[in-house]
């Protein structure tokens, strides 16, 4: 069974713009594994390569090749680190990206930072996850350029997202994260009312009906692997939450 190192904290709304406050609410429960196909053929980074039936879009070890199990509310934080990884082949320690987040100013939350791990009960919980849109800040300190996106401002922003967007994002190497309904993805609940859990998207395997998951909440998730339905009714339920990052 897996076991999350999310829990539930008390998040401050963000005053800047519509977006989720990652790893709320996240309620531990064990993925159902997926077996992949054999002689699945992975798509290169940037490269035409396909498969007769379908295509792979990005690169299905990068949600194993850095993967670390969080210790703290920090989903966000995790999949960040993941990104950095794939960019500079250099992954930092779950203690440094939090020690970046809680000097990093927050855009969603002005007067807060990034992230707060005062998560003692006693006072009331009164730290907060991450901001989805704030994981830029983040990504910016590593050079890394990135964009975010979601239902309501994707027009506006001219930044495209849902499932064509991200394999086309996916396709040309770049890194993807959203904010997922943990209960759809670990429990094959049904579509929910927000998301509360941030995960990176490494590839998109049409051929054989799977989405890889940089997912840092178990001890079983390295590697996780859920149908596309299944990801879709998860990313949808917090209105496809889409941080892309890379040049």
């Amino acid at each position: 069974m897996a076991t999350s190192a999310a829990a539930a904290t008390t998040s401050v709304a963000p005053t800047k713009r519509v977006s989720n406050w990652g790893c709320h609410g996240v309620d531990p429960a064990p993925p159902t594994p997926i077996a992949a196909p054999p002689q699945s053929k992975v798509r290169a980074k940037n490269g035409p390569d396909s498969q007769p039936a379908g295509q792979v879009y990005g690169d299905p070890e990068a949600a194993s090749r850095y993967w670390a199990q969080q210790s703290q509310s920090d989903c966000g934080l995790m999949a960040t680190r993941l990104v950095v990884a794939e960019e500079t082949g250099d992954a930092p320690t779950e203690a440094q990206m939090i020690d970046l987040a809680k000097k990093t100013p927050s855009e969603c939350s002005p007067g807060q930072p990034v992230y707060d791990d005062s998560f003692d009960p006693s006072d009331g919980g009164t730290g907060h996850g991450t901001c989805t849109a704030d994981l830029m800040l983040l990504l910016k300190h590593y050079g890394i350029d990135s964009k975010y996106s979601n239902d309501s401002e994707a027009t506006d922003t001219g930044v495209a997202t849902g499932l064509d967007a991200l394999k086309g994002y996916l396709g040309d190497g770049k890194q993807a994260i959203v904010c997922v309904n943990s209960s759809t993805i670990w429990d094959g609940a049904g579509k929910g009312s927000d998301c509360g859990h941030l995960v990176t998207v490494a590839a998109i395997d049409t051929a054989a009906d799977l989405v890889y998951l940089g997912d840092s909440g178990g001890d079983d998730t390295q590697g996780e692997k859920v149908s596309i339905d299944t990801f879709e009714t998860a990313w949808a339920a917090g209105g496809h939450e889409l941080v892309v990052a890379g040049s």
